[in-house]
């Protein structure tokens, strides 16, 4: 059964960095997250996802009306069903980046939805984030760092990856989900991190 999105505009991948409202946001993915930043606190890019998903054209950019918070909610939910029957789960750098336009305090709605709705994501071996100008969440490795801060406020919904152990160590429900997905190679990755976080301890 297909899901219906009824509230959210396409706009293709290609397409996407010359239209107005996701040009910034194009720019900010290539510029920011594709690359290594001296505040991270580790090797490699702000975020080990995104080169992969822009090389391989998997970022789909959704322009969002709901007029609310509660219609957004409900919309990213239906993003969530249609982003695993959509092929979604079969391509590992799959991601959508959807963009409120109509809501007076996109921010706090953004923020709001993501921790109201991540439970359900990680259940189904999803990952949600949020990102907006300002956002104060600090970075795993740095907590000066600001990696969230975005030039407007979006969601981003993807596959959940093996460097993803790193946002659910901190709950034990969402450990015992990540090893039910990645086994052996997500413990390898478990030790892994532990490891890191005692070196810089």
């Amino acid at each position: 059964m297909s899901i219906r999105l009824s509230e959210s505009e396409q706009i293709p991948f290609d397409e996407a960095s010359s239209d107005p409202a996701f040009a910034d946001v194009v720019d900010w993915i290539v510029q920011f997250l594709c690359a290594p930043h001296a505040d991270v606190g580790r090797l490699g890019d702000v975020c080990p996802f995104a080169r992969s998903a822009v090389l391989r054209k998997s970022i789909a950019f959704f322009s969002n009306w709901s007029a609310d918070a509660d219609a957004f909610e409900q919309e990213v939910a239906a993003h969530r069903e249609d982003f695993g029957q959509s092929g979604g789960m079969l391509d590992t750098y799959r991601c959508r980046i959807i963009v409120p336009m109509r809501i007076a305090n996109a921010a706090h709605a953004v923020e709001r939805v993501q921790q109201r709705l991540k439970p359900s994501f990680v259940e189904r071996h999803l990952m949600i984030g949020q990102f907006f100008p300002g956002c104060e969440e600090p970075g795993l490795w740095n907590r000066s760092f600001r990696p969230l801060q975005a030039p407007v406020p979006l969601l981003a919904i993807r596959n959940m990856v093996p460097t993803d152990i790193a946002f659910l160590y901190d709950n034990a429900h969402y450990v015992r989900l990540y090893l039910e997905k990645f086994g052996g190679r997500g413990r390898i990755a478990l030790r892994q991190l532990e490891t890191a976080r005692e070196a810089k301890a």
